[in-house]
């Protein structure tokens, strides 16, 4: 029979201690390449956005101030009301000490530790011996997803608190301590700090499907709902730093919108075999093989691995449901984000759309799996829990016969599967090239699941049996799933070596550029959309150089917009999003908008438009400078617009359409060196003859502070080419004067004839409230932590 006596609680701890070592190893063995050797992580939107963000937040806080307002893409922009980038999370710190690219892998490393750990603390906290506590920990702290997201490592840090924040949660309603509070309060904050703001409906209704069942049953239920009311009341204050300003951001945004129906329904699985990814994650091929078959793309498909253990063991949790009723809440939450992650072939998508708060505003229905990625490892364990304290157990003998059909059976499978993708055989006759390769990556999928079944049957047929106590063989379980998910994991990093940031972006033309000292205070640069994508933000990245491109989903949406308008001759026709317009790009050269954006150069491979003259051109046979895209470094030159307009300018006539649409429209006709279109009627009115117009000089131009210099000949309008945005403020002549938005999308100032120095400033105030709130949660955490021990 299979001892289920406990250890000394000397030897316990030792183990728990080991157990929690083991969890640090394999992180660290995870990511050895980045934390030991020097290499990087570097690719996809960790390339083109995060990077180039936390160069610019970083640069900002290193000047002394905050990183409201950012001048290096998009014509400048509220970089800290994109959530996606953490501007005031504390343990952005780790790019501070480690730069902008390495950081990128520690952070990940940490907060996977932290993840691992705090799981494991979890299922502790709820009474799980340690060889189940060890299993769910590897399910979610090692699972796909904490690696496939280092492109999204907000997602990463997210997940990193939500153990902890249940641990918390679990610790209340148990003893009603107010430590409890306090740490749940606290994990809150930093998980609403860290920015996936993009995950929080799934991560309120894991909460409510843990917590809920919880409260049904609790003792003193109004106290229990009123702790844990308070931590959550606390938790959002200290996250308000980051949320004001981008609740504040939102009606400005591109989000405003809304998401069309089949916008919203995208990045969704498209039938059931896409449940196989469940438990064979590259059953569809691989990301790292480049050999990747499903729909696009991997990282949204396949990236939900916790282990086919943990997901074979799930549905036993069920069987101690009767006294821990929230394992059934955590089942259904599972089967509803499976359910929402097949998207408009799905049974729930629709409804969720319509009905409830901030879905219809998201796309990627599948990340609706990041419940299962925290429900099931905990599922998992209770599930091995179960397996290992039951009393009843069969004979011996007939253990090891069923342990060792189970192993040939496995073995019989692997050998089977292994022979599919060789070569044309009969078992694939008349198929191509692609359909080989296809059954060779699916072969190789279940190759290794049949290996990972096949240990964990022949334990489980072990342990079933008596023949190995329930320490032993939970532990061999755990094991047998640590080697699984990392094994799958390691398929997914992507190591680079240290210099891959610049070698992919340090094109001979930029670095040209940069040699101009500086390209000229008023003068700004655009890539051609046909180059390479990570110019966009290259602004944010090289100071001094300014970009009117950029990427980002969160951005400025008359400036979008006034994109849409120069490439296309129009406004954006939808009423609501059905395109990604995250990319600012300028396709229509042509157009006088161009000049008007005050772009001088071009980076492209030939000219944009006939107006553009060629000042830098590679030399062929040149040794690159990107020396990770040397294709490339070898066609990218620098194009001068002969035509560009001053960053600052006054003109003496103007339209004011009224409405926004109104506005948009007439940008279209809008010769922008004769006239400027207003959202209202300035005072004093322009003189509206037909005069050229007058060029103001830019005295300084800092992060929230520009300082112009103009002297019109009458009574006009001065343009700046600055987006326009809430919180900036102008004054002529030392004295206050009204912010007029100029041309849809930028700054206007009227002015009367003669000299003028016109100041503008940017003050972010719900930033300022948002920290100020923020700090009142820190007293809130105090105040929590200063109750009686026990209410």
């Amino acid at each position: 029979m299979s001892s289920v006596s406990s250890p000394s609680p000397a030897r316990s701890r030792l183990l728990v201690w080991a157990c929690g070592l083991l969890l640090v190893f394999a992180v660290i063995y995870l990511h050895h390449e980045v934390l030991l050797s020097g290499q990087v992580y570097h690719m996809d939107d960790a390339a083109d956005g995060y990077y180039p963000s936390h160069v610019a937040i970083l640069r900002a806080y290193h000047e002394g101030t905050l990183p409201t307002w950012e001048r290096g893409a998009w014509c400048g922009w509220p970089l800290a009301a994109d959530p996606y980038y953490g501007a005031f999370y504390p343990l952005t710190a780790i790019f501070a000490i480690f730069g902008a690219v390495r950081g990128l892998g520690f952070t990940v490393a940490l907060h996977a530790m932290l993840a691992a750990l705090g799981m494991m603390w979890l299922l502790r906290r709820r009474k799980l011996e340690v060889g189940p506590a060890l299993f769910g920990a590897v399910a979610f702290g090692l699972s796909s997803f904490m690696v496939e997201r280092v492109r999204h490592v907000i997602f990463v840090e997210l997940m990193a608190f939500l153990p902890l924040i249940l641990v918390g949660v679990e610790g209340w309603l148990q003893e009603r301590r107010r430590r409890e509070l306090v740490l749940a309060g606290a994990c809150t904050g930093m998980a609403l700090l860290c920015g996936a703001l993009p995950l929080l409906p799934y991560v309120v209704l894991l909460m409510l499907a843990y917590v809920l069942p919880r409260l049904a049953r609790a003792e003193q239920r109004r106290l229990a709902l009123a702790g844990l009311a308070a931590a959550a009341g606390v938790g959002a204050l200290l996250g308000a730093a980051q949320l004001l300003p981008t609740l504040a951001h939102l009606p400005y945004s591109p989000r405003a919108l809304g998401s069309d129906y089949t916008f919203a329904s995208s990045y969704a699985w498209p039938d059931r075999r896409y449940l196989a990814t469940l438990i064979a994650p590259d059953v569809f091929g691989t990301e790292q093989r480049l050999k990747w078959f499903g729909v696009f793309n991997h990282w949204e498909m396949a990236g939900y691995y916790v282990g086919a253990l943990a997901v074979t063991m799930a549905p036993l949790a069920l069987l101690r449901g009767r006294k821990r009723p929230e394992l059934w809440g955590l089942a259904a939450a599972t089967g509803l984000a499976i359910g929402l992650a097949f998207g408009d072939a799905g049974p729930f998508h629709a409804w969720f759309f319509r009905h409830v708060p901030l879905y219809a505003a998201l796309r990627c229905p599948t990340r609706a799996l990041v419940i299962a990625v925290v429900a099931l490892p905990i599922l998992g364990a209770e599930g091995l829990a179960w397996l290992s304290e039951r009393q009843v157990r069969r004979r011996a003998l007939a253990g090891i016969v069923v342990a060792i059909l189970i192993a040939l059976a496995a073995v019989w499978m692997h050998r089977f599967l292994g022979r599919l993708p060789l070569g044309p055989s009969r078992l694939i006759p008349r198929r191509s090239r692609a359909d080989a390769e296809v059954i060779a990556a699916s072969a190789l999928a279940l190759e290794h699941l049949c290996v990972v079944l096949g240990a964990g049957g022949v334990l489980v047929a072990l342990l079933e049996f008596g023949i190995l106590p329930a320490r032993a063989a939970t532990l061999a379980l755990a094991l047998v799933a640590l080697v699984d998910v990392v094994t799958i994991a390691r398929g997914y990093v992507q190591p680079q070596p240290p210099d891959f940031a610049a070698g992919t972006e340090r094109f001979a033309a930029v670095d040209w550029l940069l040699a101009q000292n500086p390209p000229g205070l008023g003068a700004r640069f655009a890539p051609d959309a046909r180059g390479p994508f990570r110019l966009h933000n290259l602004g944010m990245t090289y100071a001094p150089l300014e970009g009117a491109s950029g990427y980002d989903s969160v951005s400025v949406w008359r400036y979008v917009n006034f994109l849409y308008v120069l490439n296309t001759g129009a406004p954006y026709p939808h009423r609501e999003l059905r395109d990604d317009l995250a990319a600012g790009d300028i396709k229509n050269w042509s157009s006088p908008l161009v000049d008007l954006l005050n772009v001088r150069w071009a980076i492209a491979t030939r000219p944009p438009a006939p107006r553009f003259v060629a000042r830098f051109v590679p030399k062929p046979g040149a040794r690159p400078h990107a020396v990770h895209e040397p294709i490339w470094d070898a066609q990218l030159g620098v194009y001068e617009n002969r035509s560009v307009m001053p960053r600052a300018f006054v003109v003496y006539r103007a339209s004011e359409p009224g409405s926004d649409d109104a506005q948009a429209r007439a940008l279209a006709h809008l010769d922008p060196r004769a006239s400027v279109i207003l959202d209202r009627a300035p005072l004093p009115a322009p003189i509206g003859d037909g005069r050229p117009l007058t060029p103001a000089r830019l005295v300084s131009a800092d992060r929230h502070h520009l300082v112009i210099y103009a002297e019109p000949t009458a009574p006009g309008v001065l343009v700046v080419s600055e987006t326009d945005y809430p919180g900036w403020s102008a004054t002529v002549d030392g004295k206050p004067a009204p912010l007029l938005r100029a041309d849809y999308a930028f700054r206007g100032v009227a002015l009367s004839a003669g000299p003028h120095r016109i100041e503008m400033r940017f003050v972010s105030r719900p930033a300022r409230a948002g920290l100020a709130l923020s700090l009142l949660g820190l007293f809130g955490l105090v105040a929590l932590g200063t109750l009686r021990r026990r209410l």
